[in-house]
């Protein structure tokens, strides 16, 4: 028994052969895991201003903020702590719009730059001096679900603030912040994980700032 593209005029051939390319094509291009999460909140709420000069206050570097080995991809990763602990899962459907080094950066540099702590700030690759760098590891930046329908997003990492002048590491401090998910999903995941990225570079910028003004407070007569 002959296939019934081989009955088909030359004509209907590239008509069916076309209809397949274009199926075929329709369908590679409507996956949905090619529209990647974000931790930015649509609307971020303002930053708290400041009414002190920054004319006097030091130069600030962020150093490029690194990130333990299985963190260094877009994946969206996450835990079933209810099954297995220790699995570390990705979601096939979702990813990252970068890696979570490259987004808390991001967040970090732009909440350092509008704190009103210091006289600028300065990314990795600017040009100038600073009298302090600030370095940041991340540790853990993931999704745990207690249960099929509850969960918290996990953000946590190492600050440490070095003087540029001796490269004198003045100071070092973890910081952790959980933040539940308003619903099980890679949605509820990303809102959670951006309000708990939020707390964090809040953290860290706070403390770099009060731990600057304590070192300099003490160096003075």
């Amino acid at each position: 028994m002959r296939h019934l593209y081989s009955e088909c005029s030359p004509v209907g051939k590239r008509m069916a052969l076309a209809g397949l390319l274009l199926l075929a094509t329709g369908c590679a291009t409507s996956v949905s895991w090619q529209a990647p999460y974000d931790i930015t909140p649509p609307h971020p709420a303002p930053l708290a201003s400041t009414t002190r000069s920054t004319a006097t206050l030091p130069v600030l570097r962020l150093g490029p903020v690194s990130a333990v080995q299985w963190l260094e991809t877009d994946n969206y990763q996450y835990h079933l702590l209810y099954q297995d602990q220790q699995r570390l899962l990705a979601y096939r459907d979702a990813r990252w719009i970068g890696t979570p080094p490259q987004m808390i950066a991001s967040r970090l540099q732009r909440q350092l730059e509008e704190s009103g702590q210091w006289r600028a700030v300065l990314t990795p690759l600017s040009r100038g001096r600073s009298v302090w760098l600030l370095q940041v590891r991340l540790t853990d930046f993931v999704v745990n679900f207690s249960g099929p329908d509850a969960g918290a997003a996990l953000v946590a990492g190492t600050a440490t603030l070095v003087k540029t002048a001796d490269y004198q590491v003045i100071a070092q401090r973890h910081f952790s912040f959980t933040e539940m998910l308003p619903s099980a999903s890679a949605q509820g995941g990303a809102k959670a994980m951006a309000t708990a990225s939020s707390r964090f570079v809040r953290a860290i910028s706070s403390w770099a700032a009060q731990t600057a003004a304590t070192e300099l407070s003490a160096r003075q007569p």
